[in-house]
């Protein structure tokens, strides 16, 4: 599977959006749309690779600090 940067960035900013801070993998793909679940599935684990997201004992997705950074930096770039 091709890393879609485009995807990457949308599911950091869906994150940093998110009032209670995680999403469930079911509610990013309502939050970015019409993705596949095994892309998203497997983008959100890139994700994690680079330490940029983690998942809550709770099986949600969250923002790390550096996560937070990189979200930022697509929003002003």
């Amino acid at each position: 599977m091709q890393r879609d940067k485009s995807l990457l960035d949308r599911i950091l900013l869906a994150l940093r959006a998110e009032i209670q801070a995680s999403m469930t993998d079911l509610q990013l793909g309502k939050a970015i749309g019409n993705v596949d679940p095994s892309k998203l599935a497997h983008h959100l684990l890139l994700l994690q690779d680079h330490g940029l997201v983690e998942k809550t004992p709770g099986m949600a997705w969250r923002l790390t600090w550096s996560g937070h950074d990189r979200a930022d930096a697509s929003l002003t770039s």
